[in-house]
């Protein structure tokens, strides 16, 4: 279509594999031309705000394009939560996977480690994004813009670098891009143009930040 960007389908691994692959394949079947995998949020974070204003979903709403999720475990003293993340962490081989099922080039967001990026190339990614998850996931993960430089070095320009979290104006994407970042993404800013005009108060918002 003339005047719309790409289309890609931010993915999150699923408790069950079979429900993620489900997942990738009804994206490629909806015209998705590319899959960004999470791997920044392998546990939900503690969000203080939500947990002191008691925030909970009303009874029988859930998400509509999804399988009701598993039960969480019980952590018993031989299983903590570590143990559970590390059981549901992406490996190398979830990229090959999901990039195979779906015929869909697989970018990896949440990138926060130079020693990560061989792998991640060595795995077939098409892509890597610097990200921490907006730094409401995990608490004490670093700056997207300390770890930015760092990744870009190891990663010598062999794939697309992306960058999110923290852009909130224009001089934000000219430092990403002197840090090394090909291109930003952008959260935060467009939910709160989205709220303040709608769809159509995202557009202006793109228009002043570029």
């Amino acid at each position: 279509d003339v005047g719309r960007g790409p289309l890609w389908f931010q993915i999150y691994p699923q408790p069950r594999r079979e429900d993620t692959l489900a997942l990738a394949r009804r994206a490629a079947d909806a015209g998705f031309e590319a899959l960004v995998l999470t791997a920044d949020a392998p546990v939900h974070g503690a969000r203080d705000r939500e947990r002191r204003a008691g925030f909970a979903l009303p009874p029988g709403v859930s998400a509509v394009n999804l399988p009701p999720a598993p039960p969480m475990p019980t952590f018993a003293p031989s299983l903590s939560r570590f143990d559970f993340a590390a059981a549901h962490a992406v490996l190398p081989g979830d990229i090959e996977q999901l990039a195979r099922f779906s015929g869909l080039p697989v970018l990896v967001k949440g990138v926060l480690h130079p020693g990560d990026v061989d792998m991640l190339v060595g795995a077939g990614a098409a892509g890597l994004v610097v990200s921490n998850h907006g730094g409401r996931t995990l608490d004490t993960a670093p700056a997207t813009a300390e770890a930015l430089p760092l990744i870009a070095r190891a990663l010598r320009g062999r794939l697309p670098l992306l960058v999110d979290g923290g852009i909130r104006r224009g001089t934000d994407v000219l430092k990403a891009l002197a840090l090394g970042a090909d291109a930003v993404l952008v959260g935060r800013p467009q939910v709160m143009a989205l709220a303040a005009g709608g769809a159509a108060g995202v557009a202006p918002m793109l228009r002043q930040l570029r």
